[in-house]
């Protein structure tokens, strides 16, 4: 993968978790738990997402 590609798929991922997470948390009420939990997941599942391309052009 590209680093031009993974830096936009992080930024699409994360724009996206912070904006559903928001809503979830407004429509809930509740403390930015979901923002947090989204964060994370978009992260984390970036980095796999470009270790297992990595890995398959290896």
């Amino acid at each position: 993968m590209k680093p031009f590609t993974f830096s936009g798929v992080l930024l699409v991922n994360i724009l996206l978790s912070l904006f559903l997470g928001y809503k979830l948390d407004e429509w809930l009420n509740t403390t930015p738990i979901f923002i947090i939990v989204g964060l994370i997941y978009s992260v984390v599942g970036s980095i796999y997402i470009l270790l297992h391309k990595a890995n398959k052009h290896e």
